[in-house]
């Protein structure tokens, strides 16, 4: 019964994974995403029952809507000669193969390596130590396709548009400088949230939350000059509902303003906060301005935790009476009311 539903939950993916390679023509990259080691007895190749078991839960927990790869790579102790042990250890990787393909992995998700015995992770001149080197590990890789996320940015007002872009998603943190044109250009993993910032010295910022699947490509992306009035919205902040307790999600954004401030540190800043409240909901008017207030409080204490000098930031709660949508009538319209933004004053 595990058998067979293995291997129907396998065969999609294979077939998937040729298409995958087919119409990703070598731009993918591999991420690490799980490992479990065997171990095996001296001068074998053979796969105790306890470990199959361990195999099957392993393969069986995983996620096999994502495309997957498995690498295997298989060590013995020193006992026996360098040719005799890298052969051995070629013997046990192929075993651990062949059980793979019983309980349904196809084939095409499978390599295969002999360590020999040049990496031993214990001394081999006691038993037990022997016995942590007789190992094999199998690599789970996730694969992720790539694409080219492209972009323009144009500085207002300026006739050089160099600006620098910082870039953060799952497991990638990484910055680029624009040419005088403003072009500049990253290689993202495809289907992914990315969240960038934009900077540049003497110019407000922004910020955008991008899925690399559905959003790309992306139009130029304009900034105005640092002056009273100016103002940006922290689109990507998260809240606990009802309260004004910042969400882990809301770090990348967090991290855009602080390198705002720090590269600006004599602005004088309003943080104004903004809540969803249409005249329909009928809601408490002192609550929605508590709200809106606190949430600026959370960010301002955000920013003097990380040494921010703030005695030039003032906190003003607009309530629900600057909503951009009066009666929204979705989720979207609504976050958009909901909203905190840093405006200059001075």
């Amino acid at each position: 019964m595990i058998l067979s539903s293995f291997k129907s939950k396998f065969l999609a993916l294979g077939i998937g994974l040729l298409i995958f390679q087919q119409e990703a023509a070598g731009q993918f990259t591999e991420q690490l995403k799980d490992r479990l080691t065997v171990h095996f007895e001296t001068d074998s190749y053979t796969i105790a029952n306890e470990d199959k078991e361990q195999i099957e839960q392993f393969i069986d927990e995983l996620d096999v809507v994502t495309p997957y790869v498995f690498r295997i790579q298989s060590h013995t102790d020193s006992i026996g000669s360098l040719q005799y042990n890298q052969k051995l250890s070629e013997r046990r990787s192929n075993s651990i193969k062949t059980y793979l393909r019983q309980i349904g992995v196809p084939e095409i998700l499978i390599s295969t390596k002999g360590i020999g015995e040049i990496k031993p992770i214990m001394p081999n001149s006691e038993e037990e130590g022997r016995r942590y080197n007789r190992r094999a590990n199998i690599f789970v890789f996730e694969i992720q396709k790539q694409r080219l996320f492209k972009s323009r940015v144009v500085l207002n007002g300026s006739k050089n548009h160099k600006a620098t872009i910082y870039i953060q998603t799952d497991g990638l943190i990484d910055s680029t400088q624009t040419d005088e044109k403003g072009n500049f250009a990253f290689v993202v993993p495809e289907n992914k949230d990315v969240t960038f910032g934009v900077f540049a010295p003497g110019y407000m910022f922004t910020t955008r939350k991008i899925n690399t699947e559905r959003d790309l490509p992306v139009g130029d992306i304009s900034l105005n000059r640092i002056r009273p009035g100016e103002k940006v919205t922290l689109q990507n902040l998260y809240f606990v509902g009802d309260k004004a307790i910042l969400l882990p999600e809301s770090k990348p954004e967090l991290i855009n303003l602080l390198r705002f401030v720090r590269s600006n540190p004599r602005l004088h800043l309003e943080i104004g906060g903004h809540v969803n409240g249409p005249q329909s909901y009928g809601g408490d008017a002192n609550w929605y301005y508590n709200l809106a207030y606190d949430r600026t409080k959370a960010i301002k204490t955000y920013l003097e935790n990380s040494g921010i000098d703030t005695r030039h930031y003032t906190c003003h709660s607009y309530s629900n009476t600057q909503m951009i949508y009066p009666e929204p009538v979705n989720e979207e319209e609504a976050k958009m009311n909901r909203r905190v933004e840093i405006r200059i004053l001075d």
